[in-house]
This record gives C-alpha cells, structure tokens and sequence, in this order.
C-alpha cells in the first residue's frame, strides 16, 4: 500500500510568457522526512517541466498523485498490516487494504439508450428493472460465473459497495481489474486500486451530508493554529457523524466462509461503517 507516515512539501519556479511562480507538491515516505523531500523535490521538477512544455500535470488525486492522508490507527493480523485507517482531505475516515477487495458502485445516470429501451418496454407492459434490481442481478451473475466466490452487499448514500470474503486479492493483478469491472465498479477507483496498491472504503459520514464544512486547511497542517482549528473541527464534526450511518448491509451473496485475512477487516469495515441505524451519509 502507498500509505506514507512521512510527509514534506518542496517547491519549484515556473515561468511561462511573462508570468513566474511557485510550483509546490508533497512527497510521501515511510522510512524519514528526508526521503519524502526527495520524492517532493522530484515530483515538483517534473510536475514544472510538464508545465514548461505545455503538458499540464495530472492534479487529479486518483491518477500518480500520493495519497496524502492522516494514518489514524494501523491494524495487524498475524504479525502484518491488514488494513490503515486514514483521515482524507475532508475529513472522512477510509479504510485502506492490500487485500480486502472493496467495490463501490455509484447510481449513474440512465443513458439514452437504456431510456429509450425501457421506454418501449412500458409499450409492451413490461416494467423496466431498477438500478438496485440491475446491481443485484449483477452480484448475483458475478458470484455464479466464479466459483467458490462470496460476496458482502451494502447500500450506501449514493449507490453500492461490495466487500469479497472468500478470497483476497492484488490490487495491481489484471483479475482483480476484471472482477472490478465485472462488478461495475467506478473506472476512477479501479485506476486508484491499481496505482495505490490498495483497496480503500470510507467508513464514516461525508461531512456535508451532516450538516457541517470541510475542514479549513489539509494534512499536514503548517502550524498551530491550523493545527487547533482543525481538532475543533473533528469535534463537532464526530458529533454529528454519530447519528449518522455510512453504509447498511444488504446481505451475503454466493460462497458463504469467511478469509481468515479478509475476516478483521470485515469487522473493522462492518463495526465502523454500519454502526448506528441512522441515515446513510
């Protein structure tokens, strides 16, 4: 997993026509502050010579950009990490993994196709299947087609995600990408799986959906100040999260045993993320 303790900011000019500034980016490490300033460093020189040559870089965050995220608690089964709990840029909690494979599947909009097709179906009498029935037929064709697979089943605010008990897998394996795709998982978290090494699930509220703001400034935050206002902020924000849920469990689908590696990280996920029977959030 791409989860890094150690984290510095480096900076590099940029001039183009008559305009020059300040590029800066953030490099992560697990060993020291030292190694995560050369990897700073590195990222800002080829981030401005991009610039430079008219390419802009990638700022979105699911593309090479690291992680850069809060370690809350590291949690261990047989002498290694199975799974990171992280605070990300607004605030959420989210669960990292190296071998838990999480799908989240989001409600999208119908296309023009689909529309038109249900469209002639009504003509015909025929009630056209809702998006929760197509994911669960999906789940369902998914744990058929692969044997011995077994798939956990939870709605969330907006949609869906899947939890695999029976098996564990490698983030950067093409059959991992396969059953993700199999499963209609966002393409944007399929590319994180496979850049970050890790499987992610947020397991507490997104803070607008209970009533309160981002955070004012990211990890890491420069100096006191930020440093109080943001504990200020995880207060009043853990208060209202608490009546708040962030996903609810569907139902277990397909082979029903349990990894012993995927088994902490299901009770962590499930103690965490379905806790409480408030509104999803």
């Amino acid at each position: 997993m791409k989860i890094y303790r150690y984290w510095a900011k480096a900076s590099e000019p940029v001039q183009k026509a008559d305009r020059t500034w300040n590029l800066e980016c953030y490099g992560g490490s697990n060993s020291n502050v030292e190694e995560a300033l050369r990897r700073a460093s590195e990222r800002a020189k080829a981030a401005a010579a991009a610039i430079r040559q008219g390419s802009p870089p990638d700022h979105y965050e699911y593309g090479e950009r690291p992680i850069r995220e809060e370690i809350v608690e590291e949690f261990q089964f047989d002498g290694r990490t199975v799974a990171v709990l992280t605070r990300n840029s607004y605030g959420s909690l989210i669960i990292n993994t190296s071998h838990a494979l999480f799908a989240d599947i989001d409600y999208r909009p119908p296309s023009l196709l689909a529309t038109l097709r249900d469209g002639v179906g009504r003509l015909f009498g025929r009630q056209p299947s809702t998006q929760d029935e197509q994911v669960v037929a999906c789940v369902r064709r998914v744990v058929r087609e692969t044997q011995d697979l077994g798939i956990r089943l939870y709605r969330t605010s907006n949609g869906f995600r899947c939890l695999v008990t029976t098996h564990t897998y490698d983030p950067t394996a093409q059959e991992t990408v396969n059953l993700l795709q199999d499963l209609d998982s966002d393409p944007l978290y399929v590319t994180l799986c496979k850049t970050h090494e890790c499987f992610r699930a947020r397991v507490s509220p997104k803070p607008w959906r209970c009533g309160v703001p981002r955070p004012a400034s990211r990890f890491p935050r420069v100096n006191p100040e930020a440093e109080q206002a943001y504990g200020e902020w995880k207060t009043a924000y853990q208060e209202q999260a608490d009546a708040y849920s962030t996903c609810a469990l569907i139902g277990d689908f397909g082979a029903s045993h349990v990894h012993p590696a995927v088994e902490p990280v299901l009770r962590l996920h499930d103690g965490l993320a379905c806790s409480g029977n408030g509104p999803l959030a």
